[in-house]
């Protein structure tokens, strides 16, 4: 009897005990795939809240360097276009925590370092940051610094960032917002003296643990996004991180679902071969070194595809360009280690570069992957079912709810989506494109009274 009643406490504690671990997953939607063409620019509408538990908007806020405070450096992305609303909307409609970034890539590192050294500028930062979270609605920030003490910055920016932090937690405290960090999780020596590891984790509810880099294409060799094992690989980053930090829980590893391309040197396929640089711009995204998704993967078959079983990632060849990028397989390599390593999540970066409209197969294709290793008890019902746009009730010409510049036309129930050139809204009245200023656009007149709310709140 005793070893029955022992054996049944062990299953239930096997059961219920044991349960799967709550995994953070966050969605970076970069933005700047408004500006891509065609197929790869991505509206509102095609992103899935289901696939996520945080929603990260990044792209277009940035640091005035000369002020310290926080700043939309794209408005005629962010404010014109009303994107910071769509957000806010979002998250009332899915009751999902919303946050958006500060920094990135495009983003002077010069201006964060001006800002962090200054604690008159620190104080501002503070303030405008709370005004522009109260004013967007959003649950929490993204501090993306590209990088401390480089691109423009000083040496003391890593002492510097660490007293950023710890001002901010304490903020971010009062007002209960989510704070994460974006950082280069690489090991190499010149990289790991941008961070002071177990201060900046200590200040923070999550680090997003990228391993890409925006400066790889522009290295004269080929180069894995983020390789698993191997130089700079993810293995070592997240054991060094777990170990300096000693919070785990805090570490969200960065699955990179874009595409980075090289031209290669004498057809040498080898990675760390010698390059041109970084690959030619594409018809859709226009960018150098820089595919999506959902661009390469309707013409996967056209090229030769290999898989570094020892780095566990794909690459790929056609005529003289060289691809790094992701796919099941890779991914789910990596979500094996953030199991182990008792990792706090993972973060798609980004999105907009997966294959959102199903090309190739499913919808959200990489990003699926993601949710189906980290929340297997979550079942998706009708994923591939259209739920934005709205179908077509009745034939005309309407303009887009949540932007101006857009408009679609609606002929015996099929829709086809449009875009006005630059500076111009859709007239509905008169079902024509004509000059912005010509033009009532409630979403833009929404968009400007919140931003004289806060700009009325920030006088006061």
């Amino acid at each position: 009897m005793w070893s029955l009643n022992c054996a049944f406490v062990l299953m239930i504690f096997m059961i219920y005990g044991c349960a799967a671990k709550d995994f953070k997953i966050f969605c970076q939607y970069d933005m700047g795939s408004f500006y891509y063409k065609n197929s790869s620019k991505f509206f509102s509408w095609n992103i899935d809240l289901r696939l996520c538990t945080h929603l990260v908007y990044g792209t277009g806020v940035g640091v005035d360097g000369e002020t310290g405070d926080v700043t939309i450096t794209d408005k005629y992305l962010l404010v014109e276009n009303d994107i910071l609303n769509v957000a806010h909307r979002l998250k009332r409609d899915n009751v999902k925590k919303v946050m958006f970034t500060i920094g990135g890539w495009l983003e002077e590192s010069s201006d964060f370092s001006k800002m962090v050294a200054d604690a008159r500028k620190r104080d501002r930062f503070f303030t405008s940051l709370v005004r522009f979270m109260y004013g967007w609605g959003f649950d929490g920030v993204q501090i993306d610094w590209r990088y401390p003490t480089q691109r423009g910055g000083k040496p003391e920016d890593r002492k510097n960032f660490i007293l950023l932090l710890e001002e901010l937690k304490i903020i971010c405290q009062e007002h209960q917002f989510i704070l994460m960090v974006a950082v280069l999780g690489r090991t190499d020596k010149s990289t790991l003296e941008w961070y002071d590891i177990p201060k900046l984790v200590q200040y923070v509810h999550y680090i997003n643990l990228m391993h890409h880099d925006n400066r790889d294409p522009y290295k004269m060799h080929l180069s894995y996004n983020a390789p698993l094992s191997g130089k700079n690989g993810v293995i070592e980053s997240v054991k060094l991180w777990k170990k300096l930090s000693k919070a785990p829980e805090k570490l969200i590893l960065n699955i990179p679902l874009f595409v980075r391309s090289y031209i290669m040197e004498k057809h040498k396929t080898t990675v760390g071969s010698p390059c041109k640089g970084p690959g030619l711009k594409t018809a859709l995204t226009r960018k150098s070194g820089f595919m999506t998704y959902n661009e390469w993967c309707v013409q996967a078959d056209t090229w030769t595809q290999k898989f570094d079983e020892q780095a566990q990632v794909p690459y790929a060849y056609r005529d003289d360009h060289w691809i790094s990028f992701e796919n099941n397989r890779s991914i789910t390599e990596k979500l094996k280690l953030l199991k182990s390593q008792n990792l706090g999540g993972a973060i798609s970066s980004t999105i907009d570069a997966d294959d959102f409209s199903g090309k190739c197969g499913k919808k959200h294709a990489l990003e699926r992957v993601i949710l189906e290793t980290l929340d297997p008890q979550t079942v998706l019902v009708d994923m591939d079912a259209p739920t934005e746009p709205p179908p077509c009730l009745k034939d005309g010409v309407f303009r887009d709810i949540n932007d101006c510049q857009l408009y679609y036309v609606c002929s015996a129930g099929h829709r086809s989506d449009y875009e006005c050139r630059w500076q111009e809204f859709f007239d509905e009245a008169k079902s024509e494109c004509r000059p912005m200023k010509e033009v009532k656009c409630e979403v833009l007149e929404a968009a400007l009274k919140a931003r004289e709310l806060r700009d009325s709140t920030r006088s006061m």
